[in-house]
């Protein structure tokens, strides 16, 4: 008796219910077929999904099961459920020709001669009717109509494909933000903190709650603060499956949201999710008294902290391995390393050098803070101080511009052809590095000169907080001593050969903050 499978297959999972192409419908006229026929059925197959790809569950288990023997015949209710585009319908014809099988189907009739033909004719028709959507879903878009029925937390598509704040959603994505950006939560606190007060997620949640991963793609959204775009990215299926790329910038198409966040608090938020992120525990697992305030003065780019666990030496034909008592800790110069820049020779410092000089240096501005109080005086009383702190602001402001428009002439690029995707997005990772970094500098320059005009004031504050922290200094544990950096200095920065230049922003009791210089070698 002829041994045979069935396959069936469904694109959603709303088609996989009663209907005349549903899973049941399917597998009901092909055990008829198989009756008729005489054929035993050894083998059922079923997916849900996209007949233009071959990475399906049951497909693959079906070519792997049509290798091993285990049937001579598979059946199908129609041929385009066994593939509607090239690459399932290559991959299922290598299958037949190696272990000489049939495929039949309930309603058409499979020459495998030309099964390549049908199967390229599904493939343009479906690409025909992908492409007939967008256009439509673009035109509703330019229209000021949402081109599908759901929104983003917080956000729902009225009856007139408009959008609207969900009157309780709403105020959740504000207390998210309030409490990231003024009460100093982070995720996790706050995921935990909606959980506690029963406030539902949109949908089921497998943690039986809010979740971090959640909180953090909500404060991502830059649709709170009233600009969304239609057509950011293009899905693409391939022979790996879907793809997702994002599209030209020049492609897409505004769509208004009302506005639930202000830009100020936006931009803080993006700024804190960098800022914590570079001083996560979870991204260095050895502790780095200098991380995240690391910065290369030749390229612009922080610098990583890198750690040497074991050694490997080879002696002869046998390799023998070391591990280390305590990890040997280097911060590495991301431009050198990640990007190839031709900032400096070697890219890696020891750690305990670098954190000794600078804790060092720390150490004699909080012993001895009439330093600092001096040199405020003095230069208070420079008259060309503001115009040169004018002068620093402009020039960051310039290098901010510049970079800018790298990435807009890269963009253009990329929409002429002259550069490709990956090219493109190569581009994009280092540049946007630039940019945040160029910001972060505008940002702190425009703060140090607001500062300077009120350097008198600020100059009383100084010798009370070293006063107050400089009592305890030899008994401070490695995460006390952090904390006290991540306040004291604006950034610890190296030239080309290793000179070391710290920046140092002083809290006082009015929240002011006053920066100044002092370098080694």
């Amino acid at each position: 008796m002829t041994r045979a499978a069935t396959y069936a297959r469904v694109s959603t999972q709303d088609q996989a219910g009663e209907d005349r192409t549903s899973l049941s419908e399917q597998a009901a006229d092909m055990e008829r077929y198989c009756s008729e026929k005489g054929y035993e059925i050894v083998a059922r197959y079923q997916d849900i999904g996209s007949g233009a790809t071959k990475n399906r569950p049951d497909f693959q288990r079906m070519l792997s099961d049509a290798a091993a023997g285990i049937f001579d015949v598979v059946i199908c209710w129609k041929s385009d459920r066994l593939s509607r585009g090239i690459y399932p319908a290559a991959a299922l014809s290598e299958v037949v020709e190696a272990y000489d099988l049939r495929i039949e189907s309930v309603n058409d009739t499979i020459d495998m001669n030309t099964f390549h033909m049908y199967a390229l004719v599904g493939k343009i028709e479906l690409d025909n009717l992908r492409v007939r959507t967008s256009m439509g879903k673009r035109g509703a878009a330019k229209q000021g109509r949402i081109p599908r029925t759901s929104a983003c937390y917080g956000y729902f598509v009225n009856e007139d494909h408009k959008l609207e704040i969900h009157l309780e959603e709403g105020p959740v994505v504000q207390r998210m933000f309030d409490e990231y950006v003024n009460q100093g939560h982070g995720s996790r606190v706050i995921a935990n903190g909606l959980t506690a007060d029963g406030i539902p997620t949109r949908g089921s949640s497998k943690y039986g709650g809010w979740s971090t991963s959640v909180v953090n793609r909500i404060l991502g959204r830059e649709e709170y603060t009233g600009k969304g775009w239609y057509g950011r990215r293009r899905t693409k299926t391939t022979e790996r499956g879907r793809v997702v790329r994002i599209t030209p910038r020049e492609s897409w198409i505004p769509v208004e949201y009302p506005r639930l966040i202000d830009d100020a608090t936006w931009n803080q938020a993006q700024s804190l999710k960098v800022e914590r992120l570079a001083k996560s525990h979870r991204n260095t697992k050895v502790f780095y008294l200098l991380q995240g305030l690391m910065i290369c003065q030749e390229c612009g780019l922080g610098f990583a902290c890198r750690a040497n666990h074991r050694n490997t030496k080879r002696v002869g034909d046998r390799t023998y391995r070391y591990e280390f008592d305590s990890p040997l800790r280097y911060y590495v110069c991301n431009g050198k390393l990640s990007h190839g820049m031709d900032c400096r020779e070697h890219p890696y410092f020891k750690a305990e050098v670098l954190e000794g000089l600078v804790w060092g240096e720390v150490e004699q501005v909080l012993l001895r803070p009439e330093l600092i109080t001096q040199g405020i005086s003095a230069v208070a009383d420079d008259s060309r101080s503001d115009e040169t702190a004018k002068n620093e602001l402009s020039a960051a402001e310039r290098i901010l511009r510049d970079v800018q428009s790298e990435e807009d002439r890269l963009i253009r690029l990329h929409v002429a052809g002259k550069i490709t995707e990956s090219q493109l997005d190569r581009q994009r990772k280092f540049i946007t590095a630039r940019l945040k970094q160029a910001e972060k500098n505008v940002a702190e320059l425009a703060s140090r000169r607001f500062a300077a005009r009120d350097r008198a004031q600020i100059a009383g504050h100084i010798s009370a907080w070293c006063e107050k922290v400089k009592g305890g200094l030899k008994a401070l544990l490695p995460d006390e001593r952090k904390e006290i950096l991540s306040l004291l200095l604006d950034g610890v920065v190296i030239d080309r050969v290793g000179n070391v230049r710290l920046t140092l922003a002083i809290p006082t009791n009015d929240s002011m903050s006053i920066a100044t210089q002092t370098s080694m070698c």
